[in-house]
């Protein structure tokens, strides 16, 4: 069977058990500064998810499985769906009823969004991850800036969401995702001894837009 991409969260994302993981926004920005302390910044091109991993040690089959699937990756050339492993969902602890998600409204700059279709008693708060797929194969991930209410009212989102992104579409909030690919040279394979175990893992991933 040949191998399809991007690949399937279960195919690759959840074989991935960590020890510990860094989530950030890696921004594409230019400053100039004068000599009284001012500085100006400019967005050259929308920021980047990026991750750094730390692999768990594990059985060594299934250290070589990663390893053959990163190996189908052709190195930054194909990519995956990603999902952060140590996120374990909305902090208010709820996972249940959240099928049904969708943007309710987004404001003229695209910085913030209201949410609709939230159960009762859940509440959204700053930190919380959500991702939205979009035309033909495209996947946005945010994160919200905002605590509070029911989802109703417009709240602060980063990235901006993309002019492609517009009301109804549908939100995934319990393991949000996005498209990735391996950074350059950005694999550590495992070491092997003669033992069953494999050690020493790293990964580092950059979002595909």
């Amino acid at each position: 069977m040949a191998l399809t991409y991007p690949y399937p969260l279960e195919f690759f994302s959840d074989l991935l058990r960590v020890n510990k993981s860094r989530l950030y926004l890696q921004r594409f920005d230019e400053s100039s500064g004068s000599g009284d302390g001012r500085i100006w910044s400019a967005e050259l091109s929308r920021p980047l998810w990026a991750a750094e991993l730390s692999l768990a040690d594990r059985p060594s089959p299934l250290a070589r499985e990663i390893d053959g699937k990163i190996d189908g990756l052709d190195g930054s050339r194909k990519s995956f769906l990603f999902s952060d492993p140590t996120y374990g969902g909305p902090q208010n602890g709820a996972t249940a009823g959240l099928d049904s998600v969708t943007i309710a409204s987004i404001s003229s700059d695209r910085s913030r969004a209201a949410f609709s279709g939230f159960p009762a008693g859940f509440e959204l708060m700053v930190g919380d991850y959500f991702s939205i797929r979009y035309g033909s194969d495209k996947v946005y991930f945010g994160r919200v800036m905002e605590s509070g209410g029911s989802g109703g009212e417009l709240r602060e989102v980063r990235p901006y969401l993309p002019l492609s992104i517009s009301v109804g579409a549908s939100v995934e909030l319990v393991k949000p995702y996005f498209k990735a690919i391996i950074s350059p040279d950005g694999y550590e394979p495992f070491d092997y001894d003669l033992g069953d175990i494999a050690r020493g893992g790293s990964l580092k991933l950059v979002q595909k837009p």
